[in-house]
């Protein structure tokens, strides 16, 4: 299951986690244009970084994300994560 919207590193995952990874960046996505529940998000995104368990990693995404749809992983959970 390859989305060709999201530069992911499909040889570190299996198809389980990178269904949730695109799961998450969608998520994050929708977050533009829906409000969606601070619970939900956190809880997907400390499943996303259970998966992705890499910083570097973690920041590569969030700038492919941003490119490619100009919302950050990083500045929507930032405030949830801080409260």
């Amino acid at each position: 299951f390859m989305d060709s919207n999201y530069v992911i590193d499909y040889d570190l995952f299996t198809t389980l986690e990178i269904i949730k990874i695109i799961e998450f960046f969608k998520l994050i996505e929708q977050t533009r244009t829906k409000v969606i529940k601070p619970e939900i998000l956190l809880s997907k995104y400390r499943e996303y970084q259970n998966i992705i368990n890499n910083k570097s990693l973690e920041k590569k995404y969030d700038k492919m994300l941003f490119e490619k749809s100009k919302v950050s992983i990083y500045q929507v959970m930032k405030p949830i994560i801080n409260k």
